[in-house]
């Protein structure tokens, strides 16, 4: 198949993996709910609103940012391990043992691409007049750059080491008869930036939390450009959005307060979270929400812990600490002591909503992109800024290579459970040190399994795709 520097359209085939050994021939002749062409869809901007809800929908799915994205960025890392006690879940990912046909991977793939789908019918709709519809749009446009992302800095090399190498497959429209071959990670890169200034341009509305707004868009920009290594960019967005957004950070003495509310801000608060995807009392994903994997309460899994690593790098007068708790995994054979994420602590009911952009971590955008353009007094600045609200007793004042390995450790220590550190440690092109409590010891950067395997069950229906090296059928 021709390639060309055009985005590709997704074929059916590439969401028959959602269906896989549970579908008769002639379902596969059918057109799927989530493949709807716009024209069928979304006529009136009543139409294009549900349709929306149905798109962030999407994203709460556990195989997404229910729990499989937080899961994936960080017990890939040394941020998380699964327990001696536990349930099987995880495992192959704790070990770096994962095949091509591993049901988590193919599932966080499928749903991506499920939920791409779900918005190019809101962007391609034929429907364009009114301010509700350039809203409704604009969001569409920030949710697809956002699965996007998520999925080429799981399936692609990080663009640091090789923007031409092998992204994943564009999808901006409906075709069922195409079989789209995979984007280059730069071509990727180009329409995440252009979806999100889409984005940034057409959102005129705060609606709160619970949706993208004109600043989450921009945001997500800046972390976009950091990943991309364009620090101009990403300094110049970061700074836009800590002085002009109108939101601020969350307090040492409110943080805790912070992450037990399980409920999204509304229209008139703009503290921290600048979006989040949100589970409540009705839509959420049961015994597979995010909090079950780590709380011990009652029927939860509590498969996962922390490393004794990362709790020992809070200081004692760091709220951030309060947020791990050090205590028994009351299971045979669990672990004692067992450092347990309260992270997200309610298991029942409105269960915690997952956090996908913060004002904590635009900071350290700013801080980062500052130190790499030179400007060590503003990298200092936004760094201690944050630091401030988090633990009185510290301050940095270093310069150097050392300041930029403080803003990282700042990341980590900031960005816990929230599913980022694997994929910084691949910006960096870092070696992943990874501790006894691990069964792998370190990962080097350069091993093929810091990339991830492309589900053999699209590879089986699209022969357009093409597996990541390393990995075997």
């Amino acid at each position: 198949m021709k390639r060309n520097n055009k985005p590709y359209i997704i074929s059916f085939f590439l969401l028959a993996t959602l269906f896989a050994g549970a579908c008769k021939k002639d379902f596969l002749d059918q057109k799927p709910y989530t493949s709807v062409p716009s024209v069928d869809a979304v006529n009136t901007a009543p139409d294009m609103q549900i349709a929306l809800t149905g798109t962030y929908a999407g994203l709460r799915g556990y195989l997404i940012y229910g729990r499989t994205i937080p899961v994936f960025g960080d017990i890939l890392a040394d941020n998380l391990f699964v327990s001696a006690a536990n349930s099987g879940r995880y495992l192959s990912f704790n070990s770096y043992t994962i095949v091509v046909d591993d049901a988590d991977i193919s599932g966080f793939w499928t749903n991506s691409y499920s939920t791409i789908l779900r918005a190019n019918n809101i962007i391609n709709a034929s429907l364009n007049t009114g301010d509700d519809v350039k809203q409704y749009k604009g969001e569409a446009y920030a949710i697809r750059a956002l699965v996007n992302f998520n999925l080429v800095r799981s399936f692609g090399k990080p663009y640091t080491e090789d923007p031409a190498s092998p992204g994943i497959p564009l999808v901006v429209s409906y075709d069922p008869k195409a079989l789209p071959a995979r984007n280059t990670v730069e071509e990727v890169y180009t329409q995440i930036l252009s979806d999100l200034d889409q984005a940034y341009n057409s959102i005129s509305t705060y609606k709160g939390t619970a949706t993208i707004s004109k600043y989450a868009a921009l945001s997500l920009s800046a972390k976009v450009n950091l990943y991309k290594g364009d620090y101009q960019k990403a300094f110049t967005q970061a700074k836009e959005v800590i002085t002009q957004s109108g939101f601020s950070l969350v307090n040492r003495a409110d943080l805790a307060g912070y992450w037990i509310t399980a409920t999204p801000q509304g229209a008139g608060s703009k503290t921290e979270t600048l979006f989040e995807v949100v589970s409540d009392a009705v839509n959420n994903n049961g015994a597979n929400e995010l909090a079950a994997i780590f709380s011990q309460q009652g029927s939860a899994y509590g498969d996962l812990l922390t490393t004794r690593s990362l709790y020992e790098l809070y200081g004692n007068d760091d709220v951030r600490k309060k947020l791990i708790v050090v205590g028994v995994r009351p299971k045979i054979g669990g672990e004692n002591p067992a450092f347990i994420v309260n992270k997200y602590p309610v298991v029942t009911g409105d269960y915690n909503d997952k956090k996908v952009i913060r004002l904590s971590e635009v900071y350290l955008i700013a801080a980062e992109a500052a130190y790499r353009l030179g400007q060590t007094s503003e990298a200092l600045n936004y760094l201690n800024t944050l630091v401030a609200q988090r633990d009185a007793s510290l301050r940095y004042t270093v310069t150097g290579p050392q300041l930029l390995q403080d803003i990282i450790k700042e990341r980590r220590k900031e960005l816990a459970f929230e599913g980022d550190r694997f994929y910084d440690l691949n910006r960096l092109k870092a070696d992943i040190e990874r501790t006894s409590e691990s069964p792998t010891g370190p990962i080097k950067y350069g091993d093929y399994r810091r990339v991830l395997p492309i589900p053999q069950s699209e590879i089986n229906v699209n022969p357009n795709v093409k597996q990541n090296l390393g990995y075997t059928k």
